[in-house]
């Protein structure tokens, strides 16, 4: 993947605008003229479901299946195209998402079933500037299969005690991967989400920031209701051409330092 960027977006605390933060600067990136190619690596298919995709025949789960059962399969067959956001983007199914996690325990080598599909694709991979993966909330095989695939992994953290709390334990699942899987891994950075002007979330903030210093983007994810409203529309929130809409422009610069760090 000489020129592919494959970042995957990771938390195993749910809630934390984890899917929101893959279609928004996956989007972003696309504005600026990047070709993107978005992953739902999630049971859930809240990111297949924002974009009207639901219960995909062919969908990322079928192809890691093919490639364990050594099946031929090319991986454009599985990619959607939508046209409101202007973005590529393989779907997820929940059934066939549960089977394999569940199969996936007797096959060899089976943190690198999602790389393999990845080599076995590489001329359709290639063609793009980012593949950005939605992993699911869990520290699993699965999570292992994104990470052993990514060349980098973006951390969306919510500015809660909670969500602060449960990083150290994802921090060292990619250490060791790193060690045992994957030695070219990175962590681009843990992004700041669902800020607003509260003491709590403030002291959080700056929990994040001492403790993690340059890992932590610069820029911060604000909440607010737009960002709700955007999957009733299935557009992402940086399509809006509102102007008050701040998350929009906090999208656009996270997805800047994205580019500058990767």
């Amino acid at each position: 993947m000489k020129n592919t960027k494959i970042i995957a977006v990771a938390n195993q605390k749910g809630g934390v605008a984890k899917t929101t933060t893959a279609i928004n600067t996956g989007v972003a990136l696309a504005i600026r003229g990047r070709k993107v190619l978005l992953i739902d690596f999630d049971p859930q298919e809240s990111l297949s479901q924002f974009f009207g995709c639901y219960a995909a025949e062919k969908n990322i789960a079928g192809l890691m299946y093919n490639v364990v059962n050594k099946r031929d399969c090319n991986i454009s067959d599985y990619i959607v195209h939508n046209d409101v956001n202007k973005i590529d983007f393989i779907p997820s199914e929940l059934n066939a998402m549960n089977k394999l996690e569940k199969d996936l325990i007797s096959v060899r080598s089976k943190e690198t079933v999602l790389k393999r599909a990845f080599a076995k694709g590489k001329e359709i991979i290639e063609n793009y500037d980012y593949v950005i993966i939605d992993c699911l909330a869990s520290l699993n095989v699965m999570l292992d299969n994104a990470l052993t695939a990514a060349d980098h992994v973006l951390i969306p953290c919510q500015a809660s005690p909670m969500s602060f709390g449960a990083l150290p334990n994802l921090i060292l699942q990619v250490k060791e991967i790193q060690e045992e899987l994957n030695d070219s891994l990175s962590i681009l950075g843990i992004v700041t989400t669902m800020y607003s002007r509260t003491n709590i979330c403030k002291n959080t903030k700056e929990m994040i920031d001492n403790t993690y210093g340059e890992l932590v983007f610069k820029t911060y994810i604000e909440q607010m209701s737009a960002v709700a409203e955007s999957p009733m529309k299935e557009k992402a929130v940086v399509l809006s051409s509102a102007q008050r809409n701040r998350v929009s422009a906090q999208y656009k610069e996270l997805a800047t330092e994205i580019e500058e760090r990767a």
